[in-house]
């Protein structure tokens, strides 16, 4: 029985042996054998999904090609009936259009590798792709609106997105109130509205600026000025699918009443005061309280937001202490001053008047307030400047009245004017601890028509109260005379 095996075997392999020798020497010295066309592979062959679990119309695909007798030298895709086109990739993102107002629709992807003799793969790589558009979605950051009652400006970010990715969101609109839909950039996302009219009460049109523009890139109705206002924003995409739309909450936007602006950083008290000695010695005025609450309703963007609301008004009464706060959107710490600074300079930029009350702080930092309002520097000696209640500060302007503190302050602030600047107040001071330096607790600035467009106190003017007339009537004088032009 072994033996049988063996010999069959034997028999075998001669046949083959003597196959294999008759195929070698039938073929001719130095015959090329013919190329042979590349395969090509999807990494997935079929995609049997449908109704609501179809893929969105970002879709990754994954391809590779084969040649048994060369390289594959590049691929080319087509999608539906359009052209081919090369690449060296073996795989990518598609964003697919879905054609407008269709829920759904099929892409019919084909590819084929290309070897190295520009031979294609006959019989290319073939998937169909079962899309569903989904809607887009917007919403505003709603750490960023405005809080419930505002002056005159409204300012907001807000975001949009697509399940099927970002760059099939199309349009986006806005409006206000029962107002008429209007569209929007989507590559702005900071938006500030302010009455077209600020004086005028009721329902109007509102300027739109994105940004920190200085010019409103268009106007929406249906705005209410002095009144209750809710935004509201949708966005589009590619497919004219549309979002579900989002509202603010109800934000009651003061009207404008005066030409006068008083900016307020004191605590309740302290602001009702300066309220009433403004009030005294001018005819109307509005009020911002940006201390009120910790700051809860200061400017989460001081520009654009307060700067609009500024350039509303002719004059702006600056009050405020010392003391540092805390954005309520950014986080970022400093003063009053230093979050506004960059705006007063844009005010005064624009022909507007700001007088500036405040003091500051030991070794305050001028860095950013300092070329603004005029300072140059403080006193560099140890120890501190007293300003009695027995001593004065007088004007270089004699047509300005003699004020004093009712109470002693136990330290003054005063500092070197800047170039710019003319001496306006100096203090009879009382220096102690080996201290030595300036007068001057006040200065004035004029424009380049010798108009006096800055007044800054770095005594608090509600501490020159010892004589209550010269106070009401340096008030007078500054907001009357001097910025009346």
């Amino acid at each position: 029985m072994i033996n049988t095996i063996l010999s069959y075997t034997t028999r075998r392999l001669n046949t083959l042996v003597l196959g294999l020798l008759v195929f070698i020497f039938s073929c001719k010295t130095g015959e090329e054998l013919p190329n042979m066309a590349p395969e090509t592979k999807l990494s997935v062959e079929n995609i049997n999904l449908s109704g609501d679990k179809r893929l969105n119309s970002t879709v990754n695909l994954t391809w590779f090609g084969t040649d048994v007798d060369g390289y594959v030298r590049h691929y080319e895709i087509k999608i539906n009936e359009g052209e081919w086109f090369k690449t060296q990739i073996q795989d990518s993102t598609f964003l697919f259009d879905i054609d407008p107002d269709a829920d759904s629709t099929d892409i019919e992807f084909y590819v084929r590798a290309v070897d190295d003799e520009n031979v294609a793969d006959p019989t290319p790589a073939y998937i169909k792709v079962p899309l569903k558009n989904s809607p887009p979605i917007v919403s505003f950051d709603k750490t960023s609106v405005t809080e419930d009652t505002t002056n005159l400006v409204i300012s907001f970010r807000y975001r949009a997105s697509d399940p099927d990715g970002d760059a099939t969101l199309k349009k986006g609109f806005i409006r206000a109130n029962e107002g008429a839909w209007s569209e929007i950039d989507l590559n702005q996302k900071l938006i500030s509205l302010i009455a077209e009219n600020t004086s005028t009460l009721g329902k109007g049109k509102a300027k739109l600026y994105y940004g920190i523009e200085k010019n409103a890139s268009l106007t929406i109705d249906g705005f209410v000025n002095g009144g209750d206002n809710i935004i509201q924003l949708k966005v589009s995409d590619i497919a004219n699918s549309e979002s579900k739309v989002d509202s603010t909450i109800n934000i009651y936007t003061k009207a404008k009443t005066s030409d006068l602006l008083a900016v307020g950083g004191h605590n309740k008290s302290l602001s009702a005061t300066y309220n009433a000695l403004i009030a005294t010695n001018y005819q109307d005025l509005d009020v911002v309280d940006y201390a009120r609450d910790g700051g809860k309703y200061q400017p989460k963007f001081w520009d654009p937001t307060f700067r609009l609301l500024a350039m509303e008004y002719d004059k702006i009464f600056f009050h405020t202490e010392e003391g540092t706060t805390s954005n309520p959107f950014s986080g970022l710490d400093g003063t009053l001053l230093d979050f506004a600074a960059p705006v007063i300079q844009q005010l005064i930029d624009n022909n507007k008047k700001v007088l500036v009350s405040t003091s500051f702080s030991n070794g305050a930092d001028l860095s950013i307030i300092g070329d603004v309002l005029s300072i140059d520097s403080f006193s560099s000696a140890r120890g501190q400047a007293f300003f009695t209640n027995d001593s004065a500060a007088i004007s270089t302007d004699v047509a300005y009245p003699v004020v004093q503190p009712a109470n002693f302050l136990l330290a003054a602030d005063p500092f070197y004017p800047g170039v710019n600047a003319e001496v306006f107040y100096n203090a009879q001071l009382t220096p102690s601890g080996g201290w030595s330096g300036p007068r001057c607790i006040a200065i004035r600035r004029r424009n380049n028509n010798n108009q006096v467009n800055l007044v800054l106190f770095s005594v608090e003017l509600h501490k020159l109260n010892k004589n209550s007339i010269n106070q009401n009537q340096l008030i007078s004088k500054i907001l009357n005379e001097a910025f009346n032009w």
